[in-house]
């Protein structure tokens, strides 16, 4: 067996409490479990070559392990899986379904003493390869709660009044706790504390994968979900892969869509509309929703092709650490971000937007922001690259087609921070009324002949502080005056720019 042909990467996480690592990087899984024994455990994976690349697409032979010992020691439950399919290197399995041949089965017994450690051995051509094992930690004890399903309260400590009478009419009540608190019991009352886990306390976890999870399509398993609320929270947890949608991905109130990675897990769709609303995007932010750790592809070719769509929604909407992009070849709008009426926060996140064509019509926006109701929405954006028009997400704004925009906004107020803002067209464009404010960030535009890093076409103003500037020769067109700058500079000499209220004299 030669352990440097092949590499693994693997995943086991229960309830979102275990993480454990291999070759120095973060693996999640999922484990699940009913209330009959034997229990199943979801193991998802990454199999590579010695180059650290994929191996070939194919079925191949894998066995499974869990010893009470890192290395050597006692061997407690083995199976084997004789054929396991991989697809660009990603594979899953559930343990406890393979043929047993040690142990059997996989229950509560497996996990009665702690120090337990998983090896897996795969089989690509060249005989068995074991990988290193990975500790498990605490979470597949939850199979133990088995033996515990009937235990009375007598002779138990610590008993929470409320539940003490043995009468099971005890909940959270009207407790609305934020996304990033879960509600607890204080020994006498429910209250909101902070999660230390990190984002929000959930009730339900839902599992998306090739194979193995709950559901295989993203939307699918968000549709099931017809109850969620303040006290009563989703985690739709996908895992690697690419995952092709042909309805429209809602991610609803109080829940949280979770990938596991930028390009790593992939929600994309080829989904067009005359007009810019949901029916054009991928997905859509519901308020109280969150999407992170993944990449939201629109590849549609009709005439408005949109990533993310949110409307109506305030700042408990969020987008954290993802890839947005609206990039189908044709159709004459496309947006990475599309907010109407919406407040939702973008952060840590690329937007980019390209592909259609039509010199001066076309549109490829990477935040788009409009307001149809009254008011105006200020969105928030913050330590992200917005970037639209040219052939890929690079921050040098090359683009010749006259189409790329940064931002184009209408009646719509957002707040840039830390940020980069790049458009082949326009950097930022404010066609009626708002005020966008952009601070502490870059707001670039490119080289061609018509592009302007600025246009303001009616009232309204858009505001620039302590930022860096690039232009080459069109700082500013159209009919309104409103372009504030107060403390910038060129990013090209770093000499300071002028500040001013209105287009002539700011920002020159």
């Amino acid at each position: 067996m030669n352990r440097k042909v092949l590499s693994i990467t693997g995943v086991v996480l229960v309830c979102l409490a275990l993480v454990v690592m291999s070759g120095g990087r973060r693996l999640l899984a999922d484990v699940q479990g009913g209330s009959g024994v034997p229990g199943l455990i979801s193991y998802q994976g990454f199999l590579a070559d010695g180059n650290g690349d994929p191996v070939a697409d194919g079925s191949y032979p894998m066995q499974f392990a869990i010893y009470d010992a890192g290395s050597g020691g006692t061997l407690i439950w083995a199976e084997t899986h004789s054929g396991v399919t991989v697809s660009g290197g990603f594979f899953a399995v559930m343990l406890g379904g393979g043929s047993c041949t040690n142990g059997c089965p996989l229950d509560a017994d497996t996990f009665a003493t702690a120090n337990r450690y998983l090896q897996v051995s795969a089989d690509t051509g060249s005989g068995m390869t074991i990988f290193p094992r990975q500790r498990l930690a605490s979470a597949p004890y939850a199979l133990q709660a088995e033996h515990a399903a009937t235990s009375p309260w007598d002779g138990l400590t610590g008993v929470p009044a409320g539940f003490a009478d043995g009468v099971d009419d005890d909940t959270l009540g009207a407790l609305a706790c934020s996304l990033d608190q879960i509600p607890k019991w204080n020994g006498s009352a429910w209250v909101c504390a902070a999660d230390e886990v990190g984002g929000g306390g959930y009730h339900h976890v839902i599992t998306v994968a090739a194979s193995g999870g709950d559901f295989t399509s993203v939307a699918a398993a968000l549709a099931s979900i017809t109850d969620s609320s303040s006290t009563n929270r989703y985690l739709v947890q996908v895992m690697p892969g690419v995952y092709t949608e042909t309805d429209l991905v809602v991610v609803k109130e109080y829940v949280h869509v979770r990938g596991s990675g930028p390009n790593v897990t992939v929600i994309t769709s080829s989904r067009t509309g005359a007009t810019p609303a949901n029916g054009a995007a991928t997905v859509e932010l519901l308020d109280n929703g969150r999407i992170s750790n993944a990449t939201i592809r629109n590849t549609g070719a009709g005439t408005f092709g949109i990533a993310l769509y949110s409307a109506e929604t305030t700042r408990a909407a969020v987008v954290d650490n993802v890839i947005a992009e609206a990039i189908g070849a044709g159709g004459t709008g496309h947006y990475a971000a599309y907010w109407n009426d919406a407040e939702a926060v973008i952060r840590n996140s690329t937007l980019f937007a390209g592909g259609a064509t039509g010199f001066g019509t076309a549109v490829n926006a990477a935040f788009g922001s409009v307001n149809i109701a009254g008011g105006f929405p200020q969105a928030l954006i913050e330590n992200s690259r917005l970037i639209g028009g040219s052939s890929n997400n690079l921050e040098n704004c090359t683009d010749n087609s006259g189409t790329g925009f940064g931002m184009q906004i209408s009646n719509s107020t957002p707040l840039v921070r830390h940020s980069i803002i790049c458009g082949g067209h326009r950097g930022i464009a404010l066609y009626t009324n708002g005020n966008p404010q952009i601070q502490n960030s870059s707001v670039k535009v490119s080289s061609t002949g018509s592009a302007f890093l600025f246009e303001i076409t009616a009232s309204g103003s858009i505001s620039v502080a302590n930022s860096g500037i690039s232009y080459v020769g069109n700082k500013f067109t159209g009919a309104g005056t409103g372009l504030r700058c107060v403390h910038n500079y060129d990013l090209g000499t770093w000499a300071a720019l002028s500040n001013g209220a209105t287009s002539g004299t700011a920002c020159n």
